[in-house]
């Protein structure tokens, strides 16, 4: 007597399972160290800062990810827009 049958559609199922529980157990185990932050400007500054790049006369050194934060833009507007016209039914007057 069997509750679940073990075909070719319980694989995904599974596959999505085991890697669900393969990030959980990477990310509860990772250790990311103290808060580093800028000193002296607030969170949502610091953020700003690290995203974009810092100015010179906050004397913090950081890389800019400028052109990382556009491609993410121009790749999340595809992303809609991909979304939109499958969306889209064409369905010719039928119902």
């Amino acid at each position: 007597m069997t509750f679940i049958s073990f075909d070719r559609n319980l694989v995904p199922g599974v596959v999505a399972v085991g890697l669900f529980g393969i990030m959980a157990a990477v990310f509860l185990g990772a250790d990311f160290g103290e808060y580093a932050g800028f000193p002296d400007i607030s969170i949502v500054a610091g953020i700003g800062y690290a995203l974009i790049g810092a100015p010179q006369e906050a004397g913090v050194a950081v890389g800019s990810f400028l052109v990382a934060l556009i491609l993410v833009a121009v790749l999340l507007d595809a992303a809609l827009d991909g979304a939109l016209m499958l969306g889209k039914r064409d369905d010719g007057g039928e119902r």
